[in-house]
């Protein structure tokens, strides 16, 4: 114990920790200094070449539909539900026929699932269609088995509505009304209507139908006497139907046949009530608050070079997840609601208000339509924040515990170049005291390109340098992309050819329909007839000239040779697809395939790929997939999937979720009971279980800066946490201001904290900047280090209850109405946890020298650092380059650690510092801590951790709750207690173990200034000798008086 509180380390770790001070500057970094003053010079054009990616109007089935929702006699009920086809499926669910009022037939099944939890999910598939519509495996995106149903559902039906009641398991009043005709779903939570899905008539679904065929089959269709009348849906109906598109389309220099044929749907959604702010649909860069652009929002992920803010247009990833706030009126409580749209073809989401309405007031609208696949649509009922996020992970699975390290500084670039390059970053951290986990490498570390190699004169022997970096308790990530270098000389390409797993693509031809039949009356008609206009010559003698033949001519109603119709060819040969990305020709492999992912995840056992331990992990980047000369840079949306015949439009927004969970699914192998590491730039509804996400190639502008709040937001509401964004920016070079406000931003609000360069710009390691800057990076760095106790716990609660790491402040003060819309608030401001709110800084400070601050309502708020006081409400605060705005919720009981070393995993046996925050009000404090061995499964055997819960009340601290026995390589001790907000000065502090008591060194006092809006206060703190070990359970206390 004593050889820890003298500061001695792990192996591998130094000899202290840090914080010796900055040691005077190197060549190296006097020459990283100089290249930073040539940094102004490299500046590429800024601005996204917006003809490469189409718009709603230049898509087909989005151009369609906004025409079918413009349709006269909108109203007309056209789909229904037939109530008396009602029958319960073994899941519990409830399954119903829908008929169209122009079809014989009904040709739509629904099915309504009901989730203890709050979930209600409504979809539509055909029945028995004209080819089988894909359907996301299950498990997939909805965990297999699927959630709990509720039990207690009662149904009461009527000519006009089926109507489903049950309570969740939080204790909410569910009703789901069915509506008949048109089919539609009104659902409400405690009394109030929260969403209504068609209640705009706006729905449209296009079945399948015979090549070029204007109807699908349907016994009325088919004898149809006029069948350019029929007002059936979107790609057919009589008031100017855009048939463009239909059956092949053109963008970009590409043509995507379609052989199947128009199967577009879509549908809208009316959140209820005064709803002020609707939140989500990442991923986007745009406002927290989603504007309501002219332009929909669109889903389909891409390779975008250069994306610009404040726009709609896709990005790398899809998270069709729209949360709403419903304010009360009166007395009654503001409810939080969400909508999710599955289906990983390309979609676009329309934002709207009623015509007239006041901006941010009455209810909000959102008209979605996916170009095929079927309708999966949840309403994710809430009504509260905490509920609605558990419904989301209820449905679609928890997120797994990420290792400490992963919480930790990842230090990467395009690229390090060789292996004295990692070595020299390696060793700056060291020299300069700066803490960092991870080390990577980006796509010039191959052989060519070729994935799962090294490149052998840069990278001679990268066993030896994983090692090295292994050696110091630091971790290595290295880039693994999808698109595979076409070499017979590569192992990897050969197996995935030989093995058929390559995306193909089909060689077009036509063939004769077989189902066409030549017309009875075809051969009654000749080809010739007699000229009526020819006479008998007056000459003509039939006895010297023969017999007169009149002369025939062509027959105008001759059909010609008959030849049945030509359609694709279903059969045409297929061949491997190759599109151009970073090795040149590559193969994309069809991941959609349960035997590519396992294929895949056996390459990166350790004894397949080479120069790798234990302690390497993955990053599959460009997995949109990205193909450079493909139709917006991406893959033909005709392109088909081995697995299952499917088009790769079907899927596209889930192939680079079926890449990272390839690559988990393997890291899980390689090391069994190691918690695997991958992060994804492409992903999906579910990603969470896989992968890390980071937001892509940003650039060192300040207005990416701020919106980084918003993304980050976003993306966590849409269920994945373990994310961020390059700090810095990936393009151009941020200034030393820059640079220090984006890492003191990224240690609080970034779950996944890297720092990625373009090749092109100059070194940006935090050591390479002035020694003002680095030193204020370094001390930000630190920082997040001190708060990996906080961090941790906090992720746990993810990991078990769904609960966002970081959150927009509506998720923690839903009773506060600044909260839904305030700009400061909303878009500026973002918790970690309920514990702390930060508020980032998004202008240089020649700009801004002071910002306006929003602190809910709540307890009050302690300044992060200083530990001033402020109650809750607006306030206009001084900037410094020291810091930005970040504050400790009074109340609250943080787990902090006060030594700072190399790196996480050296820090596993220091003791922990407490600081608590008490109520004003009532001298009060709760807190939590949770830790474990950090890096395995070990936990899940529900005893290999440990849980406490903390309470500060009447001047004792006090373990309320314990659950668990850590193991013993792991710090559960407490060496320091930190008071703020005291009453009065104590002088005396005592422990009590086991009914022994120990009488503690005088509290240290000390007087901390006002906050804004508040009075100035007593600090307090006492370091514990002996040490409080948290094993002990329960039994113990420590007296302040």
């Amino acid at each position: 114990e004593r050889s820890r509180f003298s500061g001695r380390s792990s192996p591998g770790c130094g000899g202290s920790a840090l914080g010796r001070g900055c040691q005077e500057m190197s060549g190296r970094r006097i020459a990283a200094l100089a290249a930073l003053a040539a940094a102004a010079l490299w500046s590429p054009a800024v601005a996204v070449d917006r003809s490469k990616f189409r718009t709603c109007e230049q898509g087909s089935f989005c151009r369609r539909f906004k025409a079918w929702i413009q349709r006269p006699q909108r109203e007309e009920a056209l789909w229904s539900v037939l109530p008396a086809t009602k029958a319960v499926q073994s899941d519990g669910g409830f399954a119903f026929q829908v008929k169209h009022k122009n079809e014989a037939e009904a040709h739509l099944a629904l099915t309504v699932n009901l989730y203890a939890s709050g979930v209600v999910r409504f979809r539509l598939n055909e029945i028995a269609a004209q080819y089988t519509r894909h359907v996301i495996p299950a498990g997939d995106v909805v965990v297999e088995p699927p959630p709990a149903g509720a039990t207690d559902v009662k149904v009461a039906g009527t000519a006009d509505e089926t109507t489903f009641t049950f309570t969740s398991s939080a204790g909410a009043a569910i009703k789901a009304v069915l509506k008949h005709s048109p089919v539609g779903l009104e659902v409400s939570a405690n009394g109030r209507v929260l969403q209504q899905l068609n209640a705009r008539n706006y729905l449209n679904f296009e079945r399948y139908r015979k090549f070029r065929a204007r109807l699908p089959p349907d016994v009325a269709s088919d004898v149809a006497a006029k069948p350019d009348d029929v007002v059936l849906d979107a790609a057919a109906h009589p008031y100017g139907v855009d048939t463009h598109g239909l059956w092949e389309e053109d963008f970009g220099g590409h043509t995507d046949k379609k052989p199947r044929g128009p199967a577009s749907l879509g549908m809208d959604v009316t959140f209820a009530g005064n709803v002020p702010s609707l939140f989500g649909l990442s991923e986007h860069m745009t406002k927290a608050n989603l504007p309501m652009y002219d332009e929909p929002y669109r889903f389909f992920n891409l390779d975008v070079f250069e994306y610009e803010n404040n726009e709609p247009m896709a990005l790398y990833g899809a998270i069709p997840v729209l949360w709403a706030i419903q304010r009360g009126s009166g007395s009654e409580p503001a409810m939080a609601s969400a909508f999710m749209w599955i289906n990983p073809s390309e979609t676009f989401v329309k934002l709207e208000r009623d015509a007239g309405a006041p901006q941010g007031a009455g209810p909000a609208h959102a008209w979605w339509t996916s170009e095929s696949g079927v309708m999966d649509v949840v309403v994710l009922v809430g009504p509260t924040p905490p509920q609605v996020s558990m419904q989301f992970h209820d449905l679609t699975g928890p997120a797994p515990l990420p290792p400490l390290w992963a919480l930790g500084k990842h230090q990467c670039r395009w690229n390090y170049m060789n292996e004295k390059d990692v070595a020299t970053v390696d060793s700056s951290f060291d020299k300069y005291d700066i803490p960092y986990d991870v080390m990577w490498l980006d796509i010039e570390h191959t052989d060519g390109k070729a994935y799962f190699t090294w490149h052998p004169a840069n990278f001679p022997e990268p066993g030896k340098m994983i090692d090295a970096i292994s050696a110091k308790r630091r971790k290595f990530v290295n880039v693994v992309d999808p698109h595979i270098k076409k070499d017979d000389k590569f192992q990897v390409f050969k197996d995935i050819r030989d093995k058929g797993l390559f995306i193909k693509k089909v060689d077009w031809r036509m063939m004769d329909d077989p189902t066409d039949r030549k017309p009875a009356d075809w051969d009654s008609i000749p080809e010739k007839i007699p000229d009526p206009t020819a006479q008998k010559p007056d000459v003509w003698s039939d006895e010297d000239d023969g017999p007169w033949e009149h002369p025939k001519i062509d027959n105008p109603e001759y059909k010609g040779v008959w030849k049945p119709r030509q359609i694709v060819d279903p059969n045409s040969p297929k061949s491997d697809f190759e599109g151009w990305c970073w090795p040149g020709t590559s193969g994309y492999p069809d991941f959609t395939d349960p035997k590519m992912r396992e294929y895949w995840g056996s390459n990166f056992a350790l004894d397949k790929y080479a120069g790798t331990n234990a302690d390497t992990y993955v990053w599959n980047d460009m997995n949109e997939p990205s193909v450079f000369n493909g139709p917006e840079v991406t893959c033909p949306r005709d392109a088909v999937h081995p697995n299952g015949d499917v088009e790769h439009r079907d899927v596209h927004n889930m192939y680079g979720y079926y890449v990272h969970r390839a690559t988990f699914e393997g890291l899980e192998r390689r090391v069994p009971g190691d918690r695997p590491f991958v992060l994804t730039r492409s992903f999906f509804i579910s990603s969470h279980r896989y992968a890390a996400i980071w937001t892509g190639d940003n650039y060192a502008k300040w207005e990416h800066l701020g919106t980084s709040i918003a993304m980050i937001g976003a993306l966590t509401l849409g269920g994945q946490s373990l994310v961020g964004a390059d700090v810095g920016g990936f393009f151009k070079h941020p200034s030393p201001e820059m640079a220090v406000r984006w890492y003191q931003l990224g240690v609080l609000a970034y779950p996944f904290l890297r720092n990625h360069a373009h090749l092109e710009t100059p070194r940006r390691e935090p050591y390479v900047f002035d020694e003002d800057t680095m030193l204020k990076v370094k001390a930000s760095l630190q920082l997040r280090y001190r708060m990996l106790p906080l961090w941790y716990t906090i992720f746990e609660e993810y990991h078990r209850l769904g609960k966002p790491v970081v959150r927009p402040l509506f998720w923690d003060f839903l009773h506060d109405p600044e909260t839904h819309s305030d700009e400061e608030a909303v878009e500026n401001q973002i918790m970690l946890g309920d514990v702390v709110l930060v508020h980032g800084v998004s202008k240089p400070i020649s700009e801004a020298s002071e910002t306006t601050i929003y602190l809910p309502a709540t307890a009050g708020w302690y300044d992060l650092l200083t530990g001033a006081y402020s109650p809750s409400g607006r306030y206009t605060v001084p900037l410094t380059l020291d810091s930005i705005p970040a504050f400790y919720r009074a109340g609250t009981v943080v787990p902090l650690k006060s030594r700072v070393r190399r790196s996480s995993s050296c820090m596993a046996l220091d003791p922990h510092t407490l600081n608590i925050y008490v109520d004003p009000a009532t001298g009060e404090a709760t807190g939590r801590l949770y830790l474990d061995d950090y890096k395995t499964k070990a936990y899940k055997d529900g005893s290999s951790f440990l849980e406490v819960i903390f309470e500060f009340k009447g001047g004792v601290l006090r373990a309320i709750s314990t659950r668990g026995s850590p193991p013993a390589e792991v710090s559960a001790e407490v060496e320091r207690v930190k008071i703020f907000g005291l009453a009065k000065a104590p002088s005396k502090a005592t422990l009590q173990v086991k009914g022994e008591s120990t009488r503690l060194p005088a509290p240290r006092v000390e007087q901390v200034p006002a906050g804004p809006g508040g009075k100035a206060g007593t600090a307090a703190e006492v370091k514990v000798a002996p040490w409080i070990d948290l094993r002990t359970g329960k039994d113990w206390s420590l007296t302040i008086a």
